[in-house]
């Protein structure tokens, strides 16, 4: 169970009016409440920061926000910080989603926006993380934790991308229709290879396809019987029959 400080937490919440006192009361209690909080943080007490921000968020709910300057700031910095504990505690969906509520009261909002980029990058949500940091570089091209965060998002980028084209070359790898001629260097033929395994690997080494040489090499796993045919290609062996109207033939693939 998360223990909350009785400085912040033993205040009765009276009834709500409508008159602008009643807001500001809830806006002084949030704020003492965002102190105890913040102290929580410094200690490193992050669960019960986390709550102490959300019972200051709570408070607010009854305020109207778009009548009350201090109350809209007080909005922004609380869910900035949310965003703060929650990345804090590795949870990056509810530290992007805390990030975002705080970027729709205050749309430059630095802290915020580097918190967003950091969650969704850890999410690998790669394109969000780029447009956040294409905001923040806007607004502040020089900051070392800006850039280091993009040296970083870039480094992930790349990895990405290099296993993305590790795995498509092991799935063209194992085709069995083309191969490459870089990955199948190593199945040249040997010195006293010959007839259609020859063949077949020349074929691999040409990356052309392998079944106009291969395959009409491959001999059918019986003999016809009188008036049959056979052929083999890719698909397997296909057999096929004369009717009575020389004009017309009839197909059958036998399994």
């Amino acid at each position: 169970l998360v223990r909350l400080s009785t400085e912040a937490m033993d205040e009765a919440d009276e009834p709500i009016g409508e008159d602008p006192a009643a807001d500001d009361r809830l806006v002084r209690l949030s704020t003492e409440t965002k102190h105890t909080a913040n102290k929580a943080f410094r200690d490193g007490d992050y669960p019960r920061a986390l709550e102490l921000y959300r019972r200051a968020l709570t408070r607010l709910v009854e305020v109207k926000l778009e009548q009350h300057k201090e109350g809209r700031e007080l909005k922004v910095s609380l869910e900035s910080n949310y965003a703060l504990c929650y990345l804090k505690l590795q949870d990056w969906s509810k530290a992007r989603d805390a990030a975002t509520r705080c970027l729709k009261w205050q749309a430059a909002h630095i802290k915020a926006l580097f918190r967003r980029a950091t969650a969704v990058m850890e999410l690998g949500d790669f394109e969000a993380a780029l447009r956040d940091l294409q905001e923040l570089t806007t607004q502040q091209a020089d900051d070392p934790a800006t850039s280091s965060l993009r040296q970083e998002l870039q480094r992930r980028i790349a990895k990405d991308e290099a296993q993305k084209r590790k795995h498509a070359a092991k799935v063209f790898a194992n085709s069995d229709l083309y191969a490459d001629k870089e990955m199948v260097s190593a199945a040249a033929p040997a010195a006293d290879a010959s007839g259609w395994e020859k063949r077949f690997a020349e074929k691999i080494q040409s990356g052309k396809p392998l079944f106009d040489e291969f395959e009409a090499a491959r001999k059918p796993r019986a003999e016809p019987p009188p008036g049959w045919e056979v052929t083999v290609d890719e698909r397997g062996e296909t057999w096929t029959r004369a009717a009575v109207d020389a004009s017309i033939e009839t197909q059958e693939t036998m399994a």
